[in-house]
């Protein structure tokens, strides 16, 4: 690290540390300072450019990048058909062909940090030594798996107890491991949904959540209630904005089967701030909840700088004005 970069990061390390301790600073003014996104945004654009649109981020001011795979670790499989690469044809992702040790001195020398990444199941199976490894030397605190096709209670057990595993190993590691929702764990059977489940049967220490507002919203999920039941499980939010409220709850998640209708939902997003999603009401339970991360998403927005730019704008807006 260069000296000036870290005396910076010094300096601004231990004015936060010491303004969150006196109380002069809540978690949700913390994280809104250190507003993140989630560079799944931008796969289009970091693919082409990868080292110039993650200044124009740093420009925009965001702080915490939270990457998303595959990545070098990963299965040749995963490489090969994982959904970023095939429908969008990409010649980047992950880490963009850069060792964890490049990102950090190029996140260093913007003023940036990255202190999450998710990281496929598949990749965490194939290779999680080396995964762990590379969110250490590039200062993350969180691995999350992105999604679980499951649909039945027992697969969503068998799940919780592969994520108690991962998470005992990302422990040993210094890492904290999760798991990212979408809208098909909250499909209930009998009042009891797939996350029920997943909080249920994980370890409290080993495993906490991600929630994602958009999806939630799909589902018909009570984003303020959720984190008002689940205190201290959910450390991380998506930020995603809906076009439009959704005439009835839809609780599937399954892009093999169902890709017309999930790429309908997507087409419902917008620029936070433009929806109907209440980020108030959710963003003033942060402190109260546990919440440690905000990352602004959307998926495969049709313009995704525009979309960064004027989303980071409106969000610190919101957060201000609580």
């Amino acid at each position: 690290m260069k000296r000036r970069t870290f005396i910076r990061n010094s300096a601004a390390a231990a004015a936060g540390v010491s303004l969150l301790n006196t109380g002069f600073i809540s978690r949700r003014a913390a994280i809104s300072r250190d507003l993140g996104i989630q560079l799944y945004t931008l796969a289009r654009p970091l693919s082409d450019d990868f080292t110039g649109t993650i200044k124009k981020l740093a420009e925009f001011g965001y702080k915490n990048l939270e990457f998303a795979g595959p990545y070098y670790f990963s299965p040749e499989e995963e490489l090969k058909n994982n959904p970023l690469v095939t429908i969008m044809g990409l010649s980047g992702y992950g880490y963009h062909e850069h060792t964890p040790k490049e990102i950090r001195m190029m996140l260093d020398d913007l003023g940036l940090v990255s202190t999450s990444a998710h990281i496929s199941d598949s990749s965490l199976k194939h290779n999680i030594d080396e995964a762990i490894e590379a969110a250490n030397i590039i200062g993350q605190k969180y691995i999350l798996s992105p999604a679980f096709m499951g649909q039945t209670a027992d697969e969503f057990k068998a799940a919780a107890d592969l994520y108690n595993k991962f998470g005992e190993k990302c422990k040993a590691g210094g890492i904290q491991y999760g798991y990212h929702t979408h809208n098909g764990e909250f499909a209930a059977t009998d009042g009891v949904s797939a996350f029920d489940i997943l909080v249920k049967e994980t370890d409290p220490e080993l495993v906490c959540f991600e929630l994602d507002l958009f999806w939630a919203a799909v589902a018909g999920v009570d984003a303020v209630k959720l984190v008002k039941q689940y205190p201290g499980r959910i450390k991380l939010l998506h930020i995603k904005d809906m076009t439009q409220k959704m005439d009835e709850p839809y609780t599937t998640f399954d892009p093999s089967k169902s890709m017309d209708i999930l790429m309908q939902l997507m087409r419902n997003q917008t620029i936070i701030g433009e929806g109907v999603i209440d980020f108030k009401s959710i963003l003033s339970q942060v402190d109260d909840a546990g919440i440690d991360q905000l990352f602004i998403e959307s998926d495969f927005p049709p313009e995704p700088m525009k979309f960064a730019e004027h989303s980071a704008i409106n969000l610190k807006k919101i957060v201000s004005s609580i």
